[in-house]
This record gives structure tokens, sequence and C-alpha cells, in this order.
């Protein structure tokens, strides 16, 4: 199961939990099902309108490893 959080271009929206793997099957998805999606999201990654498809950086002070341990 993944979660995608989208909006539409009213300011509405909303998380779908679904069996979806793929953005761009979500996105085709809640474009039939819901009128003027604008935008989805899942983790990092996004589709929008305006944008396309794309991923945000990973942020530099972000550990993916965890934090130091300590002494």
């Amino acid at each position: 199961m993944k979660s995608y959080l989208f909006s539409t271009d009213n300011e509405r929206g909303g998380v779908i939990l679904c069996d979806i793997d793929t953005l761009p099957d979500a996105v085709d998805y809640l474009k039939q099902r819901f009128k003027g999606v604008v935008r989805v999201e899942q983790g990092r990654d996004f589709w929008s309108e305006k944008e396309g498809f794309g991923s945000l950086p990973v942020l530099e002070t972000e550990n993916p490893t965890g934090p130091p341990a300590s002494s």
C-alpha cells in the first residue's frame, strides 16, 4: 500500500491509500476520479500540472544513515 497526497484547482484534495505502485499510474487514476487534479505527491516525488514529474532534492542537513553514535 502507498499513500498519495493530491490537490485540485479549487483548493481541495486529500490523501488516498491504495495499491497503485507508481506515481504516473496514481496521477492517471486521481485525474479520472476527481475533477481538477493539479498536483500529486508521494514521498519526494511529485507531479504537477505546470511542472510535470519531478523529485524534491535531499536537504544537506538530512542524514540518511541516522544520527551519529554518541560516545
